[in-house]
């Protein structure tokens, strides 16, 4: 092996002429920094390219990134990221210092001495300073340390360069991939040790892989899905009994652990297939139960991951009127549950999982949908939500005690439970329907349910509240709080300043649906940084994928912020390390980047080059699988969507992002050359 040649920068004399027969290739170097500049083909041509050349340039210079040092590097990808104040002071810092390493230094310095948080509006100070719960005060997120952080590199980049080693010029707030707490799965319940899950399948997998796979579900996203009794579930599933656990609730399970679990074990993927395809058989023998309306939501879940979104409305819709039949809903005015005598205490709380968790569940996809099929539920479960403490059980609750992991998990569902009711109840502002309130009651209605949300939040146990210790449920749930927050104010926002209307409910003078909107961007960014660089779940859990692609979509929209580049980023390589597990993700990626470059002035070729770096992240088996064409109709365009919800959907999206790219290059390339 022949040992590699860098070209030198400047000054350069002629290359050296090869022998054509040695069979040894004459190396080039890459494009030069013009030309990178004006984003045209290089030819690099030494001493001088081409087109500097041509353009009679003084100077054609080839920047070797391997001899240039990481410092340089670091310093050229911070110019590209920061906000154009920001940008200025680290170049003043690069001039009077003469070095890389010693201007970031001055830098990063200057930067973390300056504690301040961006100006904020009066009612964002109004509502931290009354509403802690939903809008807690915010530690400022230093830029600078932020845009050097690998939350803004590809996954695969980050493990190799193990990335959550701290720069020796970092300050003392640090930003990186949990990669080091990707430890192995334990067992939910000890029980699973016992489990024979011959019983259950035919797939080809281990006792010890299936009960490692439910854990992981059950310990990360059923405490805020519900669906089942995890107790009950798990007993049934170890001693071979079929009272509170099936054979279709087992393979749509599974279907879904499977995702998840590729995270940690990339072999898991190859049983996903297999897990559906046995899963969509059994349900077309279903009769209606609770475990039936469980495992639908669950396939319709899996589905949304796997990129396979031609059921999952289905599966969601069969499984609210499943319960219908059962009389878990009110249906045309009549609805009230009674409990058989031979129903024991196990069968209520059964009944009640499946019936909030599919409740829930068909609210939340209204959302992101809103096409016919995706309609909110007429209305919200009439059995009791599962773990809701009595009044007696609330006062009982001591203030300011650390609670453990398991009460924790049992004091999210019901909170879960209590957001989804709100958020059914003002369903009609992104979604109408024929009883919608007249216009004019639309602000009103909005600031009435802005107040229920802030109120919801100000009642949460302590163990949900967002602090430093914040539990991966918790966080998801803030997360979404502060999505529908914008979803309730965007239909309304955006007017010209002197037409803004007030939210007459607050004292700060300027209380208008923009500022509130703004403040919930803002509670957003952090919660996003924050899951990210801190939960390990943000690696294998989709569920808080709406905080990437609410926060994703406000960026867009006000591009006047200037660290909104610094925050897409911080989106879209959110999506890249889930693009592993879920193949759904390229597709979000290439919808929003397509949006950028309709909105922004981004390359095409910039944009290609990130939809590159999550191609290469795939695993064996997700790369087999986009043989497959990917559905995927769920919003994207969360502001085009209230107009034209068709070019709004994630696939209508993705389709343009190679057109768009190449129109962009060659715009650019025009306008450069002109």
């Amino acid at each position: 092996m022949q040992p590699r040649r860098y070209p030198p920068i400047l000054p350069a004399g002629p290359v050296e002429q090869e022998d054509p027969g040695s069979g040894r290739r004459r190396l080039r170097p890459g494009a030069c920094s013009e030309c990178r500049l004006r984003k045209v083909k290089c030819d690099g041509l030494l001493p001088r390219c081409s087109n500097c050349t041509k353009r009679q340039m003084n100077f054609c210079v080839y920047v070797d990134k391997a001899k240039a040092g990481p410092e340089a590097m670091e310093m050229v990808e911070l110019l590209k990221l920061l906000s154009k104040d920001h940008a200025v002071i680290l170049l003043d810092a690069l001039r009077s210092s003469g070095d890389p390493a010693t201007a970031l230094s001055i830098f990063k310095e200057r930067a973390n001495a300056d504690g301040t948080a961006p100006a904020r509006s009066k009612l964002e100070l109004e509502l931290m300073a009354h509403n802690p719960g939903a809008y807690p005060p915010l530690r400022p997120i230093n830029a600078v340390d932020l845009a050097s952080s690998n939350l803004l590199r590809p996954l695969q980049r980050s493990a190799e360069q193990d990335g959550n080693s701290p720069s020796p010029m970092s300050s003392d707030r640090q930003f990186h991939l949990p990669i080091s707490q990707m430890q192995e799965v334990g067992h939910y319940d000890e029980q699973l040790r016992n489990l024979q899950v011959n019983y259950w399948t035919d797939v080809a997998v281990t006792s010890d892989f299936t009960a490692r796979v439910i854990s992981l579900y059950i310990m990360t996203d059923h405490p805020v899905l519900g669906l089942f009794a995890p107790h009950l579930l798990v007993t049934d599933l170890v001693n071979g009994q079929n009272r509170y656990c099936s054979r279709f609730i087992f393979h749509a399970l599974m279907y879904l652990g499977c995702q998840m679990y590729s995270a940690f074990d990339k072999d898991a993927m190859q049983f996903t297939t297999q897990f559906y395809n046995e899963a969509e058989r059994l349900w077309k023998g279903e009769k209606d139960s609770y475990l039936a309306m469980a495992g639908a939501v669950l396939l319709s879940l899996s589905l949304i991951g796997n990129g396979r979104d031609h059921a999952v409305l289905s599966y969601a819709t069969q499984a609210m009127k499943m319960g219908e039949r059962l009389g878990l809903f009110e249906v045309d005015g009549n609805g009230q549950y009674t409990p058989n005598e031979s129903d024991s205490n196990e069968d209520v709380e059964a009944c009640c999982y499946a019936a909030w968790g599919t409740f829930n569940w068909n609210v939340l996809i209204s959302l992101f949908y809103r096409q016919p099929g995706s309609e909110s539920p007429k209305s919200a479960p009439v059995v009791p939500i599962p773990g809701e403490p009595t009044p007696a059980q609330q006062g009982d609750s001591v203030d300011g005690e650390d609670s453990t992991d398991g009460e924790q998990s049992q004091e999210i569902f019901p909170a879960v439970c209590q957001f989804w009711q709100i958020i059914h109840g003002a369903g009609w502002i992104y979604n109408l329907v024929p009883d919608s309130p007249p216009a004019r009651y639309t602000i009103p209605l909005a600031e009435h349910t802005f107040r229920e949300l802030i109120a919801w939040a100000e009642a949460l146990p302590s163990s949900i509240l967002r602090t430093e210790r914040s539990s991966h449920h918790a966080t998801v749930l803030h997360i979404w709080l502060h999505a529908a927050i914008l979803d309730i104010f965007r239909p309304i926002v955006g007017q010209d300043v002197s037409q803004r209307p007030r939210l007459k409910t607050f004292t700060a003078h300027d209380s208008t649906p923009d500022a509130a909107y703004a403040a919930s961007v803002s509670q957003l960014k952090h919660l996003v940084v924050e899951y990210r660089s801190k939960s390990v779940a943000s690696l294998y859990s989709i569920l808080w994928h709406t905080g990437l692609l609410y926060l994703a979509n406000a960026m867009l929209k006000d591009t006047s912020d200037p660290e909104w580049r610094l925050y897409l980023l911080l989106c879209i390589y959110g999506y890249e390390s889930l693009s592993r597990p879920y193949r759904i993700s390229e597709i979000i990626v290439q919808g929003l980047l397509s949006m950028t470059m309709r909105e922004t002035d981004m390359s095409g070729s910039e944009a290609q080059k990130i939809i590159n770096e999550i191609k290469e992240g795939r695993l064996e088996n997700v790369r087999n699988d986009f043989e497959d064409k990917i559905r995927a109709t769920f919003m994207v365009d969360m502001d085009l969507s209230l107009q034209n919800p068709e070019e709004a959907k994630a696939e209508s999206l993705a389709d343009k992002f190679d057109s768009l790219a190449l129109f962009q290059d060659f715009l650019n390339q025009d306008q450069m050359e002109t």
